[in-house]
């Protein structure tokens, strides 16, 4: 029973990878989610043609297990990034995100580092065999991605509590107004709840209990239900698939100049800038304005964005600091300017100034 589910799940999610692949790739969201899916489909796959062949299936094929064992490693981060995408279109993929893969590529490397020295005999009398050194880093790679449900889940649902909290507070600051809320819910809420009957089954075979059985066709039931909607409800739903391409409003010239004004009244003659956390979303609620209208006249007037015009008054504040009192350490300059880090301070300043903030009080 438990082969032909797996093999149920294996095609029907293959068949789902390969249309959001389709329908999606103008779409990062759903590019993800297929991503996401089609890491899915290997791990599955190799796991029911293990269940069909017998434990013996890996002890033929070893080099397999380097591509079926540490892939678990990406199932949680990968997740994670779709959800991301869907609270925010701008979430970027950036260098430092590849900390994310960190165990994938350790897990890799290791199984590779054995393999490519050892061999594949070694693998072969080693792989299912209890604490020797191949058999205990498979169990490390089972613990590793129960530490990622746990890790993970709790950001995604930090993630959604104060999207809510914020959503509640300005209508303004939903990021991805095209996604209803009752929708992030069911794939946070959703996702943590198959992670817990994963850990679940998880915990009761190791207790080696009764009930592992019934848990684990629990869990492969659920699992199914779920993604099946996921994927379905992405492929069908055409604001998942397809590009939202807003409106573009181009204010007038003197509509511009007058909102730059009050925003020059607000930011820098209330020294609003002074918050190190301010963001635009912050200025347009106090403005009762669009933030895309906020953004569009600081970018067409200043020639610049919203960050470099914030720093630039927040250095004015910090050469007159720094003129005033020249017994003033320079830390004390910094965030009393608005600045949070030195690094952020001193690149700002040497930006603007052209020269540091000691040479600057110096010269």
């Amino acid at each position: 029973m438990e082969k032909e589910v797996h093999l149920l799940i294996m095609y029907t999610m293959l068949v789902l990878t390969l249309l959001l692949f389709h329908k999606g790739r103008k779409h990062p969201r759903s590019l993800m989610l297929a991503l996401y899916a089609s890491v899915e489909v290997i791990t599955n796959g190799l796991n029911t043609l293990s269940l069909s062949a017998g434990d013996d299936f890996f002890a033929r094929f070893p080099f397999l297990h380097f591509i079926y064992k540490p892939l678990y490693c990406l199932w949680v981060p990968l997740f994670y990034f779709y959800v991301r995408l869907c609270f925010s279109p701008d979430f970027k993929w950036k260098k430092k995100r590849l900390v994310h893969l960190l165990p994938f590529f350790a897990f890799q490397v290791l199984f590779l580092l054995v393999w490519i020295v050892k061999g594949n005999l070694y693998i072969r009398e080693n792989l299912y065999i209890p604490d020797t050194f191949l058999f205990n880093t498979a169990f490390a790679v089972d613990i590793a991605v129960k530490v990622q449900y746990l890790v993970y889940n709790y950001l995604m649902i930090r993630l959604l509590i104060n999207f809510e909290k914020n959503k509640s507070h300005s209508p303004q600051s939903h990021p991805s107004p095209e996604i209803d809320i009752r929708w992030l819910r069911f794939i946070v809420y959703g996702y943590a709840l198959a992670s817990f009957i994963g850990i679940s089954v998880f915990i009761s075979t190791l207790m080696k209990s009764p009930a592992t059985n019934v848990i684990n066709m629990v869990s492969i039931s659920y699992f199914f239900v779920f993604f099946f909607v996921l994927f379905y409800n992405t492929i069908t739903n055409k604001l998942f698939t397809e590009e939202v391409k807003p409106k573009s409003t181009v204010l007038p010239h003197t509509d511009m100049q007058l909102l730059m004004k009050r925003i020059d009244e607000l930011v820098a003659g209330k020294q609003m800038y002074l918050e190190p956390e301010l963001t635009l979303l912050q200025i347009a609620t106090a403005l009762n304005e669009k933030e895309r209208n906020i953004s569009q006249v600081i970018n067409t007037l200043q020639n610049r964005n919203l960050n470099d015009y914030l720093n630039s008054l927040r250095i004015e504040h910090a050469c007159r600091l720094l003129q005033a009192d020249k017994g003033k350490p320079v830390f004390e300059v910094m965030y009393e300017s608005g600045f949070s880090t030195k690094g952020t301070f001193n690149l700002a300043f040497k930006k603007i100034v052209g020269k540091t903030p000691t040479q600057f009080r110096e010269g």
